[in-house]
């Protein structure tokens, strides 16, 4: 997964250089791409201070109260970057407007419909886990990408490892269903 975004982000960065831009050609957006979801919105979690509730397609899953999340239904042209904490709900955009620049890597999560999404675990053991009572399979294949890609519920979760797998997999065991 990893590698297809940076793909992405790469040919949309040679193409803005080739052209003195970093937009896209396609229908305007508004000048909000980066969308800071208001906690009665986003459903606050109690019980762990320091966290957030975040739900996406009938999945929840607890992150850092100081992430951003993007929804990139939103702004197709968010640049999914795991240079900041962030998280990044939805479809990575073919048109993403990135920086000339991303340096280095951190704990971030891509939560996208697991039908689009292109997970590939290369050659990575698969497990299926009961989290919170949901069937999770989980591709480790931290050693070799850096991410933990994991399936719940029809939405694939890469998690990118930044420092640790510490904030993944605390990520990763937050996962539970809604609207159940």
């Amino acid at each position: 997964m990893f590698r297809r975004v940076v793909g992405i982000a790469a040919a949309a960065l040679l193409v803005g250089a080739a052209y003195g831009c970093g937009g896209s050609s396609g229908p305007s957006v508004s000048s909000g791409s980066r969308r800071d979801v208001h906690p009665a919105e986003r459903g606050q979690n109690n019980d762990q201070v320091g966290t957030q509730t975040v739900e996406y397609q009938g999945v929840a899953f607890d992150v850092p109260a100081t992430w951003k999340v993007y929804d990139l239904a939103q702004d197709p042209t968010t640049c999914v970057r795991f240079d900041v904490h962030a998280v990044y709900l939805g479809t990575p955009g073919p048109d993403m407007n990135c920086p000339a620049q991303v340096v280095g890597r951190t704990d971030a999560l891509l939560v996208e419909p697991a039908g689009l999404a292109a997970q590939s675990s290369g050659g990575a053991a698969i497990t299926t886990q009961d989290v919170n009572g949901v069937a999770v399979a989980v591709a480790d294949n931290t050693a070799t990408d850096g991410e933990i890609d994991a399936t719940a519920n029809g939405v694939a979760l890469t998690l990118v490892v930044g420092d640790g797998a510490g904030t993944a997999q605390t990520i990763l065991q937050s996962v539970r269903a809604v609207g159940s």
